[in-house]
C-alpha cells in the first residue's frame, strides 16, 4: 500500500494554544520548524503575562500530537500499522518519566475533580507508591538521568510490579487529552503484548523526529534545576514543590521550541550522512536510526 505524504509547507500554520486567562491579554505569533527537507508552519497563542512552564504546556503536548501523526504517516507509507488502539493499556505499566512541570499540570488536574473523584483517583496514587516501595522501587529519583542499562535495569524491576498508571480505567487513559508528552510519544508497530512484557524485546518503537518530552525537561532544567519525576510520584512532588518563578509565556515557548529544533537538526544531520553512506556504497545504521537516536532511554 502506497500512502503519498502532503508536504508540509502546503498545510495551513498549525494553530497551538494555551488558555488565556479572563482579563489577561494573549499574543499570537508564527514560526517555522524545519522537519527534515520540509517545513512546518505553528502559530502560536500564549497569554502575553508571565506564567509557569506548566501553564504553556497545551502548545507543546499539541506540537507533540503533530510530530506523531507525522510519523505515523511515514509508517504508513513503508507498509507498517500501528498497534496502538484505544483500549489498549499495555504500556500503561512502565515507569514514565516527566518533567517537573507536567507533574504539576498533572497535580492541578486532579485538584480540579470533583470531590468523589479526586479520593479515587488520589488514592491510586497511594496505593501504587506503596506497592513501588513495598518491592523497593524507588520512585523519587531522576530516571531520565539514568544511563541506558541502568534505565533498563530501572523499568525492568519497574514493570515486573504491573501497576497500572492511576489515570488508567477499561484500559484506556482517562486525561487522553492531557496526557503527559511522553506517552503521547510511545507508539509501536509490534504487538501490543510485547509492550506489557517484563522485558521489553522486540518491541518496536516509531521513530519520531524530534521529542517535546525532553525539549520540555531540558528547559525545566534550566528554569529549576530538577529533573524527571515519575508519573507515579506527580502528585507527592508536587505537592512538596511549589511553583517556580513566572517567565514570559512568549519565552518560554521560545526556548522550549529552541531545544526541540536542536533534535530536529541532530535528526536531518544524522539522516543526511546515512543517505550519503547509502549512495556510496557503505553501510549505515538505516532511516529509523536518524530520529530513533533523539528518542529517551
Amino acid at each position: 500500500m502506497s500512502v503519498e505524504l502532503p508536504p508540509l509547507g502546503a498545510r495551513p500554520a498549525l494553530p497551538l494554544i494555551a488558555p488565556v486567562p479572563d482579563g489577561m491579554p494573549g499574543v499570537t505569533g508564527q514560526c517555522a520548524l524545519r522537519i527534515g527537507q520540509d517545513t512546518l508552519t505553528v502559530a502560536v497563542t500564549v497569554p502575553a503575562a508571565p506564567v509557569p512552564l506548566a501553564a504553556v504546556l497545551p502548545v507543546f503536548h499539541g506540537l507533540s500530537n503533530a510530530l506523531v501523526e507525522l510519523a505515523e504517516l511515514r509508517e504508513a507509507a513503508d507498509g507498517r500499522t500501528i498497534s496502538c488502539r484505544a483500549g489498549c493499556g499495555a504500556c500503561c505499566r512502565q515507569a514514565v518519566p516527566i518533567a517537573p512541570s507536567e507533574a504539576r499540570r498533572l497535580a492541578a488536574l486532579v485538584e480540579a475533580m470533583p470531590a468523589a473523584r479526586q479520593t479515587i483517583v488520589r488514592e491510586r496514587f497511594r496505593a501504587a507508591v506503596t506497592r513501588l516501595a513495598e518491592a523497593g522501587v524507588d520512585t523519587r529519583t531522576d530516571a531520565a538521568a539514568h544511563s541506558p542499562d541502568a534505565a533498563e535495569a530501572f523499568g525492568r524491576v519497574y514493570r515486573a510490579q504491573q501497576i497500572a498508571c492511576p489515570f488508567l480505567e477499561a484500559e484506556s487513559c482517562s486525561i487522553h487529552p492531557d496526557r503527559p508528552a511522553a506517552c503521547r510519544e510511545y507508539i509501536v508497530t509490534t504487538p501490543a503484548s510485547r509492550c506489557g512484557a517484563a522485558e521489553l524485546g522486540g518491541v518496536r518503537s516509531v521513530p519520531l523526529s524530534g521529542h517535546l518530552s525532553l525539549a520540555i525537561l531540558a528547559v525545566d532544567r534550566d528554569l529549576e534545576n530538577r529533573g524527571a519525576v515519575l508519573l507515579v510520584d506527580a502528585l507527592d512532588w508536587a505537592a512538596a514543590h511549589p511553583d517556580p518563578p513566572q517567565r514570559p509565556a512568549p519565552g518560554l515557548v521560545e526556548a522550549v521550541f529552541a531545544r526541540l529544533s536542536e533534535q530536529l537538526a541532530a535528526a536531518f544531520a544524522l539522516a543526511a550522512e546515512y543517505r550519503a553512506r547509502h549512495a556510496a556504497g557503505g553501510e549505515g545504521a538505516g532511516p529509523d536510526a536518524a530520529v530513533a537516536a533523539q528518542r529517551p532511554a
